[in-house]
């Protein structure tokens, strides 16, 4: 039977190309191959101060004389490598006696011993490594063709930090979650973003003072609002948010653990009674029922504008039966991907059946998954807003100022926030006149630079709003005085104060 012949493959060019540089980075290792071994005879205890392999070394006259070296050296632990004690080793190895005769037996090492100096064994270890690591890099498909003048001049850290520097770069960016950018990449485009108000959240409802500070609901980022037990915190939280979402026509999600439907539709009535159709209900009527015809008809117009505010799924209201922090993020995800960018949660607690003695921690670590899910998408998150409500710590009841250290033991759930809010009552001894007297004052209404005086009437409620984080200016500067009659659900700043003589 005929056999065909082998027809040699022809190569590319680029793979002629890699083997032309490939032979010229031969040749400069092979000068640091015979300045090692040349240095390893002339002072052979070096050899066990630089251990080497077989395969270091590329050219075969050097790997012969390396191996005799090493084997005589490591391996018998003989102190000398003259010609005597070379010719008996060789005695023993008549293969590796054959090619030292070839490549000129003793006479070949001793004369490139006259041309090397012991006190250069560390460069010249280093200029073999880095040759050989040039060659992984051609071997390996690196295009590193054109850059060899330029390794002559660099040491092995320098091509090996250069290089490790690129593959960080790329892998760190093959990563979903991690990008690196420029500072200057889309700087112009972000100034277009900023002066079309891109920056400023939605607002808060009748809470001037509190949008210039925070700068409102920015998507992307959690607001917390703290709050004694019936202290009002849902309901100022009801009052800043419905109405700004109806407003603009914004959808809105309430996640709900403590109150239910039913509670949050009853106070809702009383809130747009009252805020929209400006009639006088109070929330004590709509519980106790047994209505005039009046109040009736008054109810049920309320509930038109809530079923016609509701249409789209504008308001939806979602209870938990048994909080955990995994179950609100899935709703998060659900609504999110279908256009919603505002969500409540009330009120935030340890998951449901937590019971270990890590529950604050849990919490803490709870309230960063709230956040990586809610942050802006090139993020990595959903770029929505959530507001939470939480309750203070029982020990804040008396205290007249509020920090995050009133949260108690799971104060860090506010790292994640961009805003903190916490809230009180105003104490009676603080009222205008009385012993320890806010000083309360507002902008005036022209150039928002005058401060013009405020009284606080002894017959209204009042409730000091606390900035106690803040990423988007001032934190604990000013506190925010509003009016807050929670019967009625009406809500509205009044000014600021930075405290009573007590603070």
């Amino acid at each position: 039977m005929a056999t065909e012949k082998k027809e040699n493959k022809k190569l590319s060019p680029y793979q002629e190309e890699v083997l032309k540089c490939a032979k010229e980075v031969k040749e400069y290792k092979v000068v640091a191959e015979a300045n090692v071994v040349a240095i390893f005879f002339k002072q052979p205890e070096l050899i066990l101060d630089y251990p080497m392999q077989l395969e270091d070394f590329t050219e075969n006259t050097w790997r012969v004389y390396w191996q005799i070296a090493n084997d005589i050296i490591v391996i018998e632990k003989k102190s000398v490598l003259d010609d005597m004690t070379v010719g008996l080793y060789l005695e023993k190895h008549p293969k590796l006696k054959a090619k030292y005769d070839e490549y000129g037996g003793y006479e070949t090492i001793d004369k490139a011993k006259e041309y090397v100096n012991v006190n250069n064994i560390s460069g010249y270890v280093n200029e073999l490594y880095k040759w050989k690591t040039v060659l992984e890099l051609l071997k390996n498909g690196f295009p590193v063709q054109n850059r060899i003048k330029e390794f002559c001049d660099m040491s092995l850290d320098e091509i090996y930090e250069e290089y490790e520097a690129i593959l960080n770069h790329i892998f760190i960016n093959a990563e979903d979650d991690v990008k690196s950018y420029s500072l200057a990449d889309g700087i112009y485009d972000l100034i277009d973003e900023l002066d079309e108000g891109l920056a400023v959240g939605l607002p808060y409802n009748n809470m001037d003072i509190l949008n210039k500070e925070t700068g409102g609901q920015l998507p992307g980022n959690i607001t917390l609002i703290g709050g004694l037990s019936n202290m009002g915190k849902t309901t100022l939280t009801r009052s800043m948010l419905i109405p700004s979402t109806v407003k603009y026509g914004e959808r809105l999600v309430i996640c709900v653990n403590e109150e239910g439907k039913k509670k949050w539709q009853r106070e809702l009535l009383v809130w747009v009674a009252n805020n929209i159709y400006k009639q006088d209900l109070q929330k004590f009527v709509v519980r106790d029922g047994k209505y005039s015809s009046e109040t009736k008809e008054l109810l049920h117009k309320c509930a038109d504008w809530i079923v016609e505010k509701s249409e789209n799924n504008m308001l939806t209201i979602i209870p938990f039966k048994r909080y955990k922090t995994q179950k609100f993020i899935r709703v998060l995800k659900k609504y999110a991907n279908l256009g919603v960018k505002y969500f409540i949660l009330d009120t935030y607690k340890a998951d449901s059946g937590s019971r270990s003695d890590k529950m604050w921690l849990d919490m803490q670590q709870n309230m960063v998954d709230i956040y990586d899910t809610v942050k802006c998408k090139e993020e990595g998150g959903l770029e929505v807003h959530v507001a939470i409500t939480f309750q203070l710590a029982k020990s804040s009841a008396r205290q007249r100022f509020y920090s995050q250290d009133n949260i108690g033991m799971a104060k860090s759930i506010v790292d994640p926030s961009s805003t903190c809010l916490m809230l009180r009552d105003v104490f009676e001894d603080e009222y205008t006149g009385a012993k320890n007297a806010l000083k309360v004052f507002r902008f005036d209404g022209k150039n928002n630079k005058s401060k013009i005086p405020v009284k606080l009437d002894p017959d209204k409620h009042y409730q000091l709003i606390f900035i106690c984080k803040n990423r988007e200016g001032a934190a604990s500067s000013i506190q925010i005085v509003c009016e807050h009659d929670m019967s009625r659900k009406l809500l509205k700043e009044v000014g600021f104060t930075s405290g009573s003589v007590d603070f």
